[in-house]
């Protein structure tokens, strides 16, 4: 029975999918949009099975009083989110949230509006040009960008800050940070071009109007990606989601011939930009890394819906249960191209959900040491998130109906602290890793 309610509860990652239907510029006036706010309420206390895993029950049902007190004229979708999205923070989980609507700014899009395709980096309120620029732009890796169409660019931040989920202060700032071509359409509306105020490290300024075509990151990333530093092979994994399990699983096949091939001796696993999805793909990892049987969690609560009602007799729709739980795996024992080196996971505020449940596991059980600055998220996590569309707006909340407790039995809301500490940029964290790591070797040796 437990295995089944395991298979229903695929942690869902940081992405934002778009909801079912358009949003378009109509409005609804506050009373529909306060209305919206109750039954938003009513939903999510009735959805999560442990509402004080994460947030202060008190401190959100006062946030939204607040905001039902602060409506007022009439919204459009994008000033419904607007109003009601300085509620997300409160939650403190990736997985409770009001969402973007992704969909009306797709159209926009659609309609004539120019992408903000500038990447950018954010550190301490101050946004810069990130690393990533294409080498073709004439604007430079590490400019400060000062305003935007004439708007502050701290002041930007601090109003994408206060409106963003997740469950730390840093995985907040990630996630502006990757979405803040989004976030800056939510704050500002369409624009059909972007002027960007820089500044060089010099202190000289100009103003840019961005051209789509040259001022854009390099490449967009893959899902997956295998390198190799000599000896070292860098397996990077950026999602597990289960949509793409059969070529996850054909491309983890494939690496480890390769890496078997290649006779590499060091490997690292780098799920520093993954934010979820299925155990189902990190199980097929883990049978080539291990033998050993090991479970991904320790005990589970869970709130009894329609999809898992009937794999626990006796309940009722609506009840929360808590009991131990574990999920062994059983890797087997013969596998070939399995890999002997040695091995360590690099994670960072990217990592979330199931590749948080990954990293947890690993160290937990020994299997391989935990690397990089540490996750943003916590080690114990939510999962299967469900979705719920309000009457009015349009807008879609989310919340999930499960709490995981990491394999060890630590219930702190610790984040997952690294067995290495590394700070630094990714590549630099690779490098230091892999001299980690052969040292390590040669001292075994």
């Amino acid at each position: 029975m437990m295995k089944e309610l395991w298979l229903l509860a695929g942690l869902a990652g940081l992405a934002l999918s778009a909801p079912a239907h358009a949003g378009g510029n109509d409005t609804v006036p506050a009373d529909a949009v306060a209305a919206d706010v109750a039954e938003w309420r009513d939903w999510l206390f009735a959805t999560h099975p442990q509402p004080g895993f994460s947030m202060d029950v008190d401190t959100v049902n006062a946030g939204f009083d607040a905001v039902i007190d602060g409506l007022e004229g009439d919204y459009t979708r994008r000033e419904a989110w607007l109003a009601l999205s300085p509620l997300n923070p409160l939650f403190n989980d990736g997985h409770v949230a009001i969402r973007l609507p992704q969909e009306a700014y797709e159209a926009d899009l659609a309609h004539g509006s120019s992408a903000f395709t500038l990447p950018v980096r954010l550190a301490d309120g101050r946004l810069t040009v990130a690393g990533t620029i294409a080498a073709d732009s004439a604007i430079a890796p590490g400019e400060t960008i000062l305003a935007i169409n004439g708007s502050d660019t701290r002041t930007l931040v601090a109003q994408a800050l206060r409106r963003t989920h997740g469950d730390t202060p840093g995985l907040r700032a990630h996630l502006v940070e990757t979405r803040f071509p989004q976030y800056l359409w939510a704050l500002t509306g369409s624009a059909p071009s972007w002027t960007v105020t820089l500044e060089a490290p010099g202190g000289q300024r100009r103003e840019v109007t961005l051209d789509p075509a040259v001022d854009r990151a390099t490449t967009a990333s893959s899902n997956w990606n295998l390198a190799f530093r000599d000896a070292a092979a860098i397996l990077t994994l950026n999602t597990f989601a289960p949509t793409v399990e059969t070529e996850f699983k054909a491309f983890i096949d494939q690496a480890f011939a390769e890496i078997a091939a290649r006779g590499s001796e060091i490997l690292i696993v780098d799920i520093s930009a993954n934010g979820g999805g299925a155990h189902m793909l990190s199980d097929h990892l883990l049978a080539y890394l291990t033998t050993q049987r090991h479970t991904p969690l320790s005990a589970v609560t869970a709130r009894i819906t329609e999809q898992n009602q009937a794999l626990i007799p006796g309940s009722q729709i609506g009840d929360v249960m808590s009991m131990p739980f574990a999920r062994w795996v059983e890797p087997p024992a013969e596998l070939a191209n399995r890999f002997t080196g040695r091995t360590a996971f690099l994670v960072g505020a990217g990592t979330y959900s199931q590749a948080i449940v990954l990293a947890a596991t690993v160290q937990d059980f020994g299997i391989a040491p935990v690397a990089g600055p540490g996750t943003q998220g916590r080690a114990n996590s939510t999962g299967q998130v469900q979705l719920h569309r309000l009457t009015h707006t349009g807008l879609e909340v989310a919340a999930p109906i499960y709490v995981f407790i990491r394999p060890s039995g630590d219930t702190s809301s610790a984040p997952v602290i690294p067995d290495i500490p590394l700070e630094g940029p990714r590549e630099t964290q690779i490098d230091a890793l892999i001299a980690h790591l052969r040292e390590a070797a040669t001292e075994a040796d």
